[in-house]
């Protein structure tokens, strides 16, 4: 371009091109610094492999992670129980479900009962899930089957170390958003002073008592017209809402430890399904007359290992 022209012009050339090149390369470099601090950024924000979520809740991975294997993998509140508290607002002010407290607590809270008491010091996780502590033999994939947790998650929050994940008898890990399965509580009889009362929901008032439990009738009869929502007498799992020919429209609900409820006659009306974890004091299904059934009534039954017994000494009515 400028050939045969004067030094002037060639040097203010070499000059412009010079200062061309020195600013990409500074560009260059500012560039790549950004992206490297964007890469660690997001790193962070995503612990790593673990869950985005966990970490927003969690504050941080050193808040979260445990360094003492035989610890819980995240860090656990303690709240003191005030008089007049209940497991489902203290729930609500931590923002996790009831059975989150409940399985953090087993050696307090009822795994049939929402009661708790003042005084109690409680252990708060910070995210939904179980703190689960492992059994003799038991491996990543049987724990994973017994919480309904995912096997990666598991494993990646509380930081087990491949090839193998090892885990040991009384390691106690956290399974974000499992559940313990009803087949994991373990109790002898059936506990007194723990079961709420089927129609304690105050639509229900005014309702009767209108036959006992014999050899011919596995049960107690609750009459009430019109009916009204009938209401789980514990917290467990629904292993059964439908149609019965003998029971009508039925729930029938497994609270562990053997136990079970059942409740029969209703219109049709269910406010649960198959698999859904119930609280106790939920209401489950509409009272009515389907099935062998003469008038509207709610027939509850109360079973231990299969077996039908009086519910007159345990369900308050």
């Amino acid at each position: 371009m400028f050939w045969g022209r004067g030094n002037w012009y060639k040097n203010s050339f070499h000059l412009l091109i010079l200062s061309f090149t020195g600013l990409a390369l500074i560009t260059g470099l500012a560039s790549k610094s950004l992206l490297v601090e964007a890469k660690q950024g997001l790193d962070v924000a995503y612990g790593q492999g673990a869950s985005n979520d966990m970490l927003e809740q969690g504050g941080s991975i050193h808040t979260v992670l445990a360094v003492d294997p035989l610890q819980p993998a995240i860090t656990l509140h303690t709240y003191k129980v005030a008089p007049g508290d209940n497991l489902t607002a203290i729930a609500q002010q931590f923002k996790v479900t009831e059975d989150t407290i409940r399985w953090a607590n087993s050696d307090l809270v009822s795994p049939f009962s929402n009661e708790i008491e003042a005084g109690w010091e409680l252990k708060i996780p910070q995210i939904n899930g179980v703190l689960y502590r492992v059994h003799s033999g038991q491996t990543v994939d049987d724990i994973a089957n017994v919480t309904g947790g995912n096997k990666i998650d598991i494993i990646e929050l509380n930081q087990l170390v491949p090839p193998d994940y090892k885990i040991i008898e009384g390691q106690r890990l956290f399974i974000p958003n499992g559940n313990l399965s009803v087949s994991e509580v373990k109790v002898e009889g059936i506990p007194q002073g723990v079961f709420e009362n089927p129609l304690s929901n105050p639509e229900c008032a005014g309702y009767r008592y209108s036959r006992g439990f014999s050899s011919y009738h596995d049960g107690i009869d609750l009459a009430r017209y019109p009916g009204c929502p009938i209401r789980a007498i514990a917290t467990g799992t629904v292993v059964f809402a439908g149609w019965s020919p003998l029971a009508g429209f039925n729930v029938r609900i497994d609270h562990g430890g053997g136990i079970a409820s059942k409740y029969y006659h209703g219109d049709g009306t269910f406010w649960v399904n198959v698999g859904d974890r119930v609280q106790q004091g939920q209401d489950i299904m509409m009272m009515g007359t389907t099935g062998n059934s003469t008038g509207i009534h709610l027939h509850i039954s109360l079973f231990k290992n299969d077996v039908a017994v009086d519910p007159a000494p345990y369900i308050p009515f």
